[in-house]
């Protein structure tokens, strides 16, 4: 290969390894912007469109930091949710799990990539003499090397990147399914306060056969959230707090005789939702 060649290989090379390296970056991105996310239904496309709009203005080594940070296993940061719902609310969380080790290792593997990218960019023109076809053969076998490591990179975060696109996916598919929907209701039904009140009343101030009295408990939701109960016999969905406790299906019931010969509704937890409200 004459010099002359060399040159216009090296720089077909350098080419290259620009446009792989914006595919990782490309990459990084998407994970980054896509992998975690919370917010009220009414808010979830403006939270979602400012996060992709911030990270497109990230650098690299921005992105490397954030990427590599989803799979520490000292991380224990979460999503913050709201305490009261005001209405539905989404979190998604998708993380790698690590070893201490794997972390520190991917840690300093993109870290070297973000320098050889920087340097790649920035600083190659020094080290190449194209006047000279050793430093030209050089450049490119250390050209050659560094596509190989960040193809590696690539297909490493494309697999997760599918990972977490096909889980979007899944979750999609469920929410818009006619069960996925009634989860949902349900949900935010077994968020609303006077659901979590009378959950607690039944397991607090439960009789030793296991059931609450439904008239005692109604006299305790009047005294500690009369405004709620209020709204409830305002609404037209729900005009009782047995019709919304039915809704829930979390709640069930039964009746006995009183002394006097009447008959008086009683209510537990059913199994599976004791541990949670406890």
């Amino acid at each position: 290969m004459s010099l002359d060649d060399l040159v216009r290989e090296v720089q077909r090379k350098i080419g290259r390894n620009i446009l792989l390296f914006q595919q990782l970056e490309y990459l990084l991105k998407y994970m980054v912007a896509n992998a975690r996310f919370s917010g009220y239904s009414s808010e979830l496309e403006g939270i979602i469109s400012t996060r992709k709009e911030a990270i497109n203005k990230q650098t690299m080594g921005q992105l490397v930091g954030q990427f590599v940070e989803n799979s520490n296993p000292q991380n224990k940061d979460i999503l913050n949710e709201p305490d009261e719902l005001k209405e539905p609310h989404l979190s998604f969380d998708f993380r790698i799990e690590t070893d201490e080790d794997s972390y520190k290792e991917k840690k300093e593997s993109l870290s070297r990539l973000v320098f050889e990218r920087n340097k790649l960019v920035h600083h190659l023109l020094p080290e190449l003499n194209p006047e000279f076809f050793e430093s030209c053969k050089k450049v490119e076998r250390d050209l050659d090397k560094q596509a190989d490591k960040v193809r590696i990179e690539i297909k490493n975060v494309q697999a997760l990147a599918k990972c977490l696109s096909d889980g979007r996916k899944k979750i999609a598919e469920y929410l818009c399914s006619e069960e996925g929907k009634k989860e949902y209701l349900l949900s935010f039904l077994r968020q609303d306060r006077l659901v979590i009140l009378l959950a607690e009343i039944a397991t607090q101030l439960v009789r030793e056969d296991g059931w609450v009295l439904m008239n005692t408990a109604g006299l305790l939701v009047k005294q500690h959230a009369p405004d709620e109960l209020a709204l409830l016999h305002k609404g037209t969905e729900h005009k009782s707090l047995k019709s919304l406790m039915l809704k829930t299906d979390m709640f069930e019931f039964n009746e006995e005789k009183t002394k006097k010969g009447g008959m008086r509704v009683l209510y537990r937890l059913k199994d599976g939702f004791e541990l949670s409200y406890a």
